[in-house]
């Protein structure tokens, strides 16, 4: 099992941050760091990401980034984060896999299928994830005074491999602070424990903490 923590940022979906394209650079080094985790043995991608439900999508699934331009969805559109996800996954290679966990999941229920992950096939999970949201008056959340700290908590886990930390994620403290990704972290946590961590980016050029990292 390894894993790559990406950002959960719609505007590295292209086209979506217009023409100033300000993710760019960090599009780039996410979709380096993908490539080069599964040119060391991987044959299986599980792109994870929060949704509506927990639930398997097709990896054919209609785009749905129109929601961030023209407001016009399609049916059965895929969830923003697994479509961040779908988009750093290789073009060629094996097996890939869309999965969401819902929003609201507990950490139990995250934990159960995070096992279910860790006894499967050897795979790369893609975990779709943000820190705080609220880090600056600017920041969609706007400012909140213990963003920061736990900002620092969460960086720290992600660069350790810290497992147990990001498993005792509160949810609650999590909504507060406008942290998008928790239960797709959490799966993590329970499916990769035990893996040496490398933190990459810990960015938040708009009061969003950007997050990159490995787990292997």
């Amino acid at each position: 099992m390894r894993a790559v923590i990406v950002p959960a940022a719609p505007a590295l979906l292209p086209g979506v941050g217009g023409a100033a394209d300000p993710l760019a650079d960090l599009r780039e080094r996410a979709r380096a760091l993908v490539a080069d985790t599964m040119t060391k043995g991987a044959e299986r991608l599980l792109v994870l990401g929060s949704g509506p439900t927990t639930a398997a999508w097709p990896v054919d699934a209609p785009s749905g980034a129109a929601r961030f331009t023209t407001g016009r969805v399609p049916a059965g559109a895929l969830p923003t984060d697994l479509e961040i996800g779908r988009l750093f996954a290789p073009a060629t290679g094996g097996e890939q896999v869309l999965q969401s966990v819902a929003a609201d999941a507990t950490p139990q229920e995250c934990a159960t299928l995070g096992r279910e992950l860790a006894a499967g096939p050897p795979t790369v999970l893609l975990v779709v994830a943000d820190g705080p949201a609220t880090l600056t008056e600017k920041a969609p959340g706007h400012h909140q005074p213990e963003a920061a700290p736990f900002a620092a908590v969460l960086s720290r886990a992600l660069a350790e491999g810290d497992a147990p930390t990001i498993a005792a994620l509160d949810p609650t403290t999590c909504d507060r602070l406008w942290m998008r990704g928790r239960p797709a972290l959490q799966v993590l946590a329970a499916a990769a424990e035990g893996l040496a961590g490398e933190l990459i980016a810990d960015e938040a050029p708009f009061g969003v903490q950007y997050l990159l990292a490995r787990w292997s």
